[in-house]
């Protein structure tokens, strides 16, 4: 990285030296923060654009430039090497000024282990070169769990985590005698049939539903032959059920084979896009995501951002995509994508016939979709934002105002009964309903690293099982030891993109990853910040003393025979306390409401056996 310039003449003798060749370019501010990460075929034309007098640059672009103190760059050997290099910085540093995704969290994939002798169907949030077929980024969670409820039921794949073969059970589960798996834990199926099962499965998911129902059809019109009517029959039933689904996902006028058709529409700062997965003619899915952007950029800009973003994490790349807008340096993204699929794909933007129309149809959806969202906007209960909340936005350096929080705090006694609480605010409002407590279940003593991974294990555990997300901002009550378990479960469950921070007791230290903060004492987004945490800490402590509490009242009295829940809280109400319910004579006792006679013959006798008691 190049030194600091002290000094606008600085700037300028640096950008002399910029050389006539491909890279990628860092903008910083003041404090040599990067705020701009771009792309450049010629790094010198590109980059003196921006110190230009004349031109005509946008309001928010002069806004950018004004910010600019100093800048970095990189040479590349080919525009497509700085195009991938553009991909892995933006991510890297999160610029503020390029654009982003609005809700850039990990979508689930259906994943497919082919590289076990019985291959078993999952949902995942990550991609791994691991063997296994993938299917998705799913934007609609609903819908992939539709899809993976009907497929995986249809072709009676497994969805247990049984390492088959060599886990065994002795007799078949709940889903084979709904149908919905074949059971091969119990040698129902064989090996050879089951995975005949799975690869018509992932056909059916590749969009080869007309393929697959031609192979049902010959198979089952074979068993008829062969008079094994019951399997023929079942055969029916199935091709039935395909045929209704297939029959109505939508085919597109003038397309035939697999393509991705994607579309743009802008409204002011935000963006839709909308990516079709066409495949054998007929819309597979559809995939919507909302983008913004600080600067007045054209269509193509937030094109390029999608393919950016979509392409790293699609589950199949087709050998044809065809875009509503172009992208500067077309050969470049081509090259890039056809890396990613590695095989050729071909990258077009189509001005005339058949597929200019359908690329007109995914335009359509991303302007009904970015419609439907601005409508919502309107018609929901707007917040007021507090200094608080642009504070803590601006000095922990979060893509947004914190919408949502969650803290998590851990609290012992005496070196006894630890226990967490999770509480959640909304809108700088504490959700009760999304309160959570814990009772740790597999530490011994006092460790809070390890209860604070369980409790986080826990937690996010079941938010997967459910597809939630974190909240905007996780906050858990420590240093940086808590703040290294925290990161680490959450990495774990696919959450990596996550704001998380760690808050200190004593010196209100702000624990990042990236080092520590010290707010002041006066500032609204530490107010913020403790107000979260004491509310966790009392949420807490009110837990530890109910539990105190429940064990203090549960003693004695819930060994007395005939003594249940109602009388014994009615004896204490009385009495005050089991030391007064202990001295108590026969008449006393009689005056409980809801004691009997029988009752205080049980009462006495069993305090008149116990040690310390007086007669």
């Amino acid at each position: 990285m190049s030194r600091e310039p002290k000094s606008t003449k600085d700037l300028q003798a640096k950008l002399q030296l910029l050389p006539d060749a491909p890279g990628v370019y860092l903008h910083k501010n003041s404090q040599g923060k990067v705020i701009y990460v771009g792309k450049a075929t010629h790094l010198n034309q590109r980059v003196r654009s921006y110190f230009h007098t004349g031109g005509e640059k946008g309001t928010k672009t002069h806004a950018l430039v004004r910010k600019i103190r100093d800048f970095d760059y990189i040479v590349t050997d080919t525009a497509t090497d700085a195009l991938v290099l553009e991909n892995q910085l933006i991510k890297e540093y999160r610029p503020l000024y390029n654009i982003r995704l609005k809700d850039d969290k990990q979508y689930p994939y259906i994943r497919i282990s082919l590289n076990e002798p019985y291959p078993r169907v999952s949902v995942v949030r990550r991609i791994s070169r691991d063997g296994a077929r993938y299917f998705g980024p799913f934007t609609d969670v609903g819908a992939m769990r539709e899809t993976l409820k009907f497929a995986a039921g249809a072709f009676q794949v497994r969805t247990c985590h049984l390492d088959l073969p060599g886990q065994t059970v002795e007799r078949a589960c709940l889903d084979w005698q709904i149908g919905r798996c074949s059971a091969p834990c119990v040698d129902f199926d064989t090996q050879e049939g089951y995975r005949a099962k799975v690869m018509k499965m992932i056909l059916f998911l590749s969009g080869a539903g007309i393929k697959v129902l031609k192979e049902l059809r010959t198979e089952m019109e074979e068993h008829s032959t062969q008079l094994r009517f019951e399997k023929a029959a079942q055969l029916r039933d199935l091709i039935s059920k395909l045929d209704r689904t297939t029959s109505r996902s939508r085919p597109v006028a003038g397309i035939r084979k697999d393509c991705d058709l994607i579309g743009i529409a802008r409204d002011g700062q935000d963006a839709s896009g909308v990516v079709l997965r066409v495949r054998g003619g007929h819309i597979l899915t559809t995939h919507h995501f909302l983008m913004s952007d600080k600067l007045d950029r054209d269509l193509d800009a937030f094109m390029a951002q999608l393919l950016r973003e979509y392409y790293p994490r699609a589950g199949d790349i087709p050998a044809e995509i065809l875009l509503s807008h172009p992208v500067e340096q077309p050969a470049s993204w081509q090259e890039w994508l056809t890396g990613l699929r590695e095989g050729k794909v071909v990258f077009k933007h189509p001005l005339r016939g058949a597929k200019k129309e359908a690329v007109e149809l995914a335009r359509t959806n991303a302007v009904f979709k970015l419609r439907e969202v601005n409508l919502r906007r309107a018609l929901a209960q707007p917040r007021k934002v507090t200094p608080g909340d642009i504070q803590l936005q601006e000095a922990l350096d979060l893509h947004s105002v914190p919408e949502t929080i969650e803290c998590f705090d851990i609290s012992n006694f005496q070196g006894k009964e630890t226990v967490a609480s999770l509480v959640f605010f909304k809108g700088g409002r504490p959700l009760k309903s999304r309160y959570r407590r814990f009772r740790i279940k597999t530490v011994r003593g006092v460790d809070d690293f390890a209860s604070m991974k369980e409790v986080l294990t826990r937690y996010y555990g079941r938010l997967v099982e459910k597809d939630l997300n974190p909240a905007d901002l996780v906050v858990v009550d420590g240093g940086a030891g808590q703040l290294g378990v925290a990161r680490e479960v959450l990495a774990g469950y696919g959450f990596h993109e996550t704001q998380l921070i760690g808050l200190a007791k004593r010196e209100e230290t702000i624990h990042r990853e990236g080092g520590t903060l010290n707010l002041a004492r006066n500032s609204e987004a530490l107010k913020l910040l403790q107000r979260v945490r004491d509310e966790a800490h009392r949420f807490a402590i009110t837990y530890h003393r109910l539990l105190r509490d429940r064990k203090t009242t549960a003693s004695e009295l819930d060994l007395i025979p005939g003594i249940g829940q109602i009388k014994k809280l009615s004896l204490l109400h009385h009495f005050g306390s089991v030391a007064r319910i202990r001295t108590a004579d026969p008449l006393e006792l009689s005056e409980v409401r809801g004691i009997n006679k029988h009752d205080v013959v049980a009462i006495r006798g069993f305090f008149a056996n116990r040690p310390g008691h007086e007669s």
